[in-house]
């Protein structure tokens, strides 16, 4: 079969407006785990058991729609293309849900409630996912290049990242110079702000400005025969496994994290600003974790980044109350150690769709997202609907009195748990086996193939 392939490396401009769209959904996703849990629990008097449980719920419900938007994105016909119309409806969706979600008394007279929470976390998530999965697909078919993917898949992160920080600079500064947006509750309504603007203006520029690539044909087997394929594929489930290890891990970290900050280090008016420590060395550390990957491959660095999680992590057990300072240096050195993990695990990811599509001769791209998308979700979905109850379960109550029990307690569900993720994570990746020299050997074997396939015809 043959292949258009790219004549250079894509320019940085069409990097730069192919990863604006990652910018808006980081605005309108990170917010749920970061202050969803704290906010609702404490400002609108929600259990932490009955939010964990709704927003585990609300991801659960993808089980469906992932898998059915992967297939229909890589089937769907039109002068539009396969993967620009499931975006658009999606950036929509989701500006209006993260509204509702981040702004909640703004439109709503009534108590907010389980059924604001459930409903709206739901539609969220679908918006979420009729923008990654396509988005996602397009991005593993923009270029062949072995090194040319981490370019693409680390400009992504990068302002992904830069979403991050505007979800904690904006509120700070706010807060600064106006006296609104210190605290978390007030943070969430601006950032909802934000997102119903940023979701369908940067999304809309890059559907103009970028065109598809018809990477391979559509494809015409049975949504069944993909997903046997998929799951026999040990490349494949290594990196998935891999990957949703690290993800359980910052997840659960996220679940926790606003309540870590603000009953064991006593810093709730700080929160924000300490973690721009976070999301400044995730920035700051991605060009350099880039270039190490290029040179002594993808799979090296991102162990070597696992491996700095696992030294870290456990660094958190030693800041206490008023330890404003220590705080903010544990959580730079925890972005530095996470500053390669989405950028890389997504070009290792295209490494594989381009193997499998090689294998098939088919345009299998969304379908492979789509399950990793909702394996992402699902451990998302866990690490609330676990750490949450389990920190009730405790003793631990955001809206009562806590003693010093119920602080270790908080300490050890925030540290333990994603170390043992971490760890495992790294004994998984370890056997992953593709790498540039591999996958060189993998595409000229596809090429001898396609070569006596032409022949025969």
């Amino acid at each position: 079969m043959s292949k258009e392939e790219p004549a250079r490396p894509l320019r940085r401009s069409t990097l730069m407006v192919f990863a604006l769209p990652e910018y808006a959904v980081y605005l309108g996703s990170i917010p749920v785990g970061l202050y969803l849990p704290l906010v609702y629990s404490k400002d609108f008097g929600l259990s932490l058991t009955e939010v964990g449980l709704i927003l585990m719920l609300a991801r659960i419900s993808d089980v469906v729609t992932d898998p059915l938007i992967g297939y229909l994105s890589d089937r769907t016909p039109g002068k539009f293309g396969r993967r620009k119309p499931w975006m658009a409806v999606g950036a929509f969706l989701m500006m209006i849900s993260a509204f509702q979600l981040f702004n909640p008394t703004v439109l709503n007279e009534l108590p907010i409630g389980t059924m604001h929470l459930l409903v709206w976390s739901v539609l969220l998530w679908l918006g979420w996912t009729m923008i990654n999965i396509p988005y996602y697909a397009w991005g593993a078919e923009l270029s062949d290049d072995y090194n040319e993917r981490t370019r693409i898949t680390g400009w992504r992160q990068a302002f992904g990242f830069l979403g991050n920080v505007s979800v904690l600079t904006v509120p700070v500064l706010a807060g600064e110079f106006t006296g609104y947006g210190s605290l978390p509750k007030e943070g969430l309504t601006i950032i909802g702000s934000m997102a119903l603007v940023a979701l369908p203006v940067l999304i809309t520029i890059t559907l103009w400005k970028i065109p598809e690539r018809e990477a391979y044909p559509r494809p015409k087997a049975p949504i069944l025969k993909h997903a046997k394929d998929m799951f026999s594929n040990g490349s494949f489930m290594l990196l998935f496994f891999g990957f949703m290890l690290m993800s359980l891990g910052t997840g659960w970290g996220s679940a926790t994290f606003m309540l870590f900050a603000t009953y064991v280090v006593e810093a709730e008016g700080q929160t924000q600003a300490i973690l721009l420590g976070y999301f400044g060395a995730n920035i700051i550390s991605l060009p350099f974790w880039v270039m190490i990957a290029q040179r002594i491959g993808k799979k090296p660095t991102w162990m070597i980044g696992g491996v700095l999680f696992v030294i870290v992590t456990p660094s958190f057990l030693l800041v206490g109350p008023g330890d404003l300072w220590e705080f903010f240096i544990c959580l730079a050195l925890y972005g530095i150690a996470g500053g390669n993990f989405g950028a890389l695990s997504m070009s290792m990811k295209a490494d594989v769709i381009e193997v499998a599509a090689r294998k098939s001769s088919e345009n299998i791209a969304g379908s492979y997202i789509a399950i990793w998308s909702l394996g992402q979700k699902l451990v998302g979905a866990v690490a609330l609907g676990l750490a949450l109850p389990f920190l009730q379960y405790m003793g631990f109550d955001p809206k009562g009195n806590n003693g010093p029990e119920q602080i270790e307690a908080l300490a050890l569900v925030y540290v333990i748990p994603p170390w043992i993720f971490y760890a495992t994570a790294i004994l998984v990746i370890w056997r992953y086996p593709i790498s540039s020299s591999r996958l060189s050997k993998i595409r000229s074997a596809f090429d001898r193939r396609d070569a006596r396939r032409a022949n025969l015809t």
